[in-house]
């Protein structure tokens, strides 16, 4: 017969192993006794409550097989109907029909057994899913952060918290959280890292900072004028370096911790309770600031959205004014039929449509041709204009290409691309400059035997601004 005594013992030790993590040895620990002395429940319901404690789900299998195999010897143990009640109750009721179904009666008899026991009521409140996260417990990034922040806020100094750190983890190595704490403040305690400690401990304000930067400048781009996006981007991604740079040495500090205690001997009973206090959640401060922050951000991301599209849809509006005469030449108006150009568009995009010529007069600039069309050209782009040759093979009369430059677009903005070419039909030198914005596109051509390209733009852009006008707002 084994002594009840050394399976008290056992017992403790193999539960402080659990609350240390040392899932493997505290299952090791107890199997160990009972292989020797036999089954006791208490035991039994130890090494079932490390299996569970893997959140696995072969882990639960197991863990399933040792509360059956230890129900059919100890029917009646409150323990350990409570124990594989709650197993049940928070298992898969897809993947594992069966065992979730047997929850419920495990339930009803631990009702009979033990109507008002604290074992009841934790088994009853396994079946909420809330029970069933918190049972699971915060994650071991989160718990590292929050030791953290208890330690570099509680402590004198950094260097203060570090020592601490080492000292307790050195009285029980085998303690993971106590040496990925200590891990994790010795890598803190480097020379160069009083920004990240910083961080550490001013988390939530440099988030809401860092969100509230992003939507200041997302919103200043239709306020103060357009600028690249990739500004934003840029300030971005720098606003995220320091927490990547925090988040990276968190993760080795888990590491190097987590290596530590599994090596380390747990000789001798470990204590009984963790020797750190149990996790704080974020303050009520802290989480207004993070959801105000990511509130705040999102909110200016769905508003530079709107406000983008609506900039990208706006076009300028102009009205075609062609004088009569222009630059001491006369206009020789084509009739109609420019009229059909418009009305025959199936995208809807052109709004009107025309073309001018002006002959007579003297001089460079003599001989003028204007084509343009107006209307909603939102979507038009640089590479319109710019793919000049594009443009001047489906240009009638277009000889030998002299040269192409990228001309200044002048007061209505968009682009222009002007070329000078020899006439197949006359031999002539001329120039030609297309040019296209928002709300219109169209060319200009005239004789150009020695005009500069500052002279060749500089008529260009002027017959544009003739020829088109803004339109009135109330047209």
């Amino acid at each position: 017969m084994h002594s009840e005594e050394d399976a008290a013992s056992a017992c403790a030790h193999a539960t402080a192993l659990i609350a240390a993590g040392r899932l493997a040895e505290a299952r090791e620990v107890a199997e160990t006794v009972l292989e020797t002395d036999g089954p006791e429940p208490t035991l039994l319901l130890v090494v079932a409550r490390a299996h569970m404690a893997e959140d696995e789900d072969d882990h639960d299998d197991d863990a399933e097989r040792v509360f059956r195999r230890a129900l059919d010897l100890f029917p009646d143990h409150v323990d350990l109907l409570a124990g594989y009640a709650e197993l049940c109750l928070r298992s898969d009721a897809l993947d594992r029909p069966g065992r979730h179904a047997r929850g419920p009666v495990l339930l009803e008899r631990l009702r009979e057994l033990a109507p008002d026991s604290p074992q009841l009521l934790r088994a009853t409140a396994s079946t909420s899913v809330l029970a069933t996260a918190v049972a699971k417990g915060p994650s071991a990034a989160l718990v590292q952060s929050l030791d953290l922040l208890q330690a570099l806020t509680t402590a004198a100094s950094p260097e203060a918290a570090e020592k601490d750190a080492r000292r307790r983890a050195a009285l029980a190595p085998y303690d993971r959280r106590l040496a990925v704490l200590d891990a994790t403040l010795t890598a803190l305690a480097r020379p160069g890292r009083a920004p990240l400690r910083l961080l550490v401990r001013r988390r939530p304000e440099y988030l809401f900072l860092a969100q509230l930067t992003v939507a200041v400048l997302l919103l200043a781009r239709h306020v103060l004028g357009p600028f690249p996006l990739w500004v934003t981007c840029a300030v971005v991604v720098l606003l995220q370096l320091p927490l990547l740079a925090l988040r990276l040495l968190l993760r080795g500090a888990r590491a190097r911790g987590g290596a530590r205690a599994s090596g380390a001997s747990a000789a001798g009973p470990a204590p009984a309770e963790p020797p750190l206090p149990a996790v704080r959640p974020y303050t009520r401060r802290q989480l207004v600031l993070i959801g105000a922050g990511a509130a705040l951000a999102f909110s200016a991301f769905v508003t530079t959205t709107v406000l983008t599209h609506l900039e990208d849809i706006a076009y300028p509006r102009y009205e075609a004014a062609a004088p009569y005469t222009f630059r001491g030449m006369t206009r020789t108006d084509m009739g109609d039929e420019l009229d059909t150009t418009a009305a025959s568009d199936p995208s809807g995009r052109v709004a009107a449509a025309f073309t001018y010529f002006y002959t007579g007069g003297s001089g460079d600039g003599s001989e003028l041709a204007v084509t343009a069309s107006t209307g909603d050209f939102h979507d038009a782009t640089a590479a319109m204009v710019y793919e000049s040759d594009t443009l001047l093979s489906s240009t009638p009369g277009v000889g030998s290409l002299d040269d192409s430059w990228r001309a200044d677009a002048g007061a209505y903005g968009g682009w222009m691309q002007c070329s000078r070419y020899v006439e197949y039909i006359t031999g002539e030198h001329k120039a030609i400059c297309f040019w296209a914005d928002k709300g219109s596109m169209g060319s200009v051509s005239f004789k150009a035997s020695d005009m500069s390209h500052a002279d060749v733009e500089g008529l260009a852009r002027t017959t544009r601004q003739t020829m088109l006008l803004p339109a009135s707002s109330d047209s």
